[in-house]
């Protein structure tokens, strides 16, 4: 996953798992000495929850000497979680807001890693992560999501950093157990008030049920994933090619966060006609563009 020379830009949301992540990478660059490493925090601006945990990386940073940036919504979309959320549902758009936090973040990850020269982008999705998200794609037929579910996806393209989830094979109880163990943490559980809209919400309680009742269930299912994986055969390997107004990788000619920043209003006049006339051309641009409102009652 990671060489001795690599740049490594560390997605650390001041969690339980993102904080044990940088605690081990760190003990790692014992042995890796020219490893580089960076705390990233992407502040998405949901009032009385982002602000707590954030505060258990600065800490941690100042005593331990890690450089960390704190990068927010605010800076590279143009607006608050709270305040996107607010306008979707002025505007009718049937997003959640899971949909826009999950693709704001990767977006705002990206363009850092390439501000600060990166090689790697290494996140602290667990072995519950994956086998969640796993589930909530098989349920809605999303198949190209699940191949891309591997612990490293790279790609030929230079501007695509690869990236690596090394607590993939962990369960989130032993990840929270070692940063409580190496006090990374405080004993209490903040949980974002936008987790109840989504439906991880539910498979997330019905995977721990089934993992009380049979243990050992996550790991197969996480087993299941990766050998479908590896039917697939190009499991870590994905074209891309470059959005062409942020110049972050997409599957399109232009990636969905510029596509939810046009639907929310939030480009500049000049990106919002390259938009435009992308959808010209680009038939997954002119779908997105005019996505079905939600009916207000």
């Amino acid at each position: 996953m990671i060489d001795p020379d690599d740049s490594v830009l560390v997605g650390v949301s001041g969690g339980k798992d993102s904080m044990a992540l940088l605690h081990f990478l760190l003990k790692l660059r014992k042995k890796m000495p020219r490893l580089i490493i960076v705390a990233v925090s992407v502040d998405e601006g949901i009032s009385g929850y982002r602000e707590k945990t954030i505060l258990n990386l600065v800490n941690y940073a100042r005593v331990h000497n890690v450089e960390y940036i704190v990068a927010s919504f605010r800076d590279y979309i143009g607006a608050t979680l709270d305040e996107v959320v607010k306008v979707s549902s002025e505007k009718g758009l049937p997003y959640l807001p899971c949909s826009y936090c999950g693709v704001f973040r990767r977006h705002v990850l990206n363009i850092v890693a390439r501000k600060i020269g990166a090689t790697v982008i290494a996140t602290a999705h667990n072995a519950d992560d994956v086998v969640q998200t796993y589930l909530m794609n098989l349920v809605n037929n999303s198949w190209d999501r699940i191949f891309s579910l591997s612990p490293v996806r790279t790609s030929s393209e230079e501007f695509v950093v690869k990236r690596v989830k090394p607590f993939y094979k962990t369960l989130e109880k032993e990840s929270a157990l070692y940063a409580i163990l190496n006090g990374l943490v405080q004993l209490e559980y903040i949980q974002c008030p936008y987790a109840k809209y989504n439906v991880r919400f539910t498979i997330r309680k019905m995977l721990n049920e089934l993992e009380d009742k049979y243990p050992g269930s996550k790991y197969g299912l996480l087993q299941s994933l990766l050998e479908i994986i590896r039917l697939r055969g190009s499991q870590i390997t994905k074209k891309y090619t470059k959005c062409i107004v942020c110049g972050n990788p997409s599957s399109h000619s232009v990636c969905k966060a510029c596509l939810f920043r046009a639907l929310l209003g939030l480009l500049s006049p000049e990106e919002e006609k390259t938009v435009l006339e992308a959808a010209k051309t680009d038939p997954a641009v002119s779908r997105a563009l005019s996505v079905k409102l939600v009916q207000k009652h």
